[in-house]
């Protein structure tokens, strides 16, 4: 799923509604909440993916692998 569709669903309230009836778990909400991250520390202070991507483990407390499959499941 790219982003552009994701965030369209978020701010449809698809994903709340599907998580609040069970069918989604919040890892998608926290994925999101990942990718957004990375991708403004690329963008605003300009450091390399790989260097975000180490900042965002310390941040969200997550494996380095996480942070990639986060990343990736927003990347179509």
């Amino acid at each position: 799923m790219n982003i552009e569709r994701a965030n369209t669903l978020f701010n449809q309230g698809v994903f709340t509604d599907l998580y609040r009836a069970g069918f989604i778990t919040a890892k998608i909400f926290v994925y999101r909440e990942i990718y957004l991250w990375v991708h403004a520390q690329v963008q605003a202070r300009g450091v390399s993916k790989n260097q975000a991507v180490l900042e965002a483990e310390i941040k969200f407390n997550k494996d380095e692998r996480t942070i990639w499959r986060a990343l990736n499941s927003f990347n179509a």
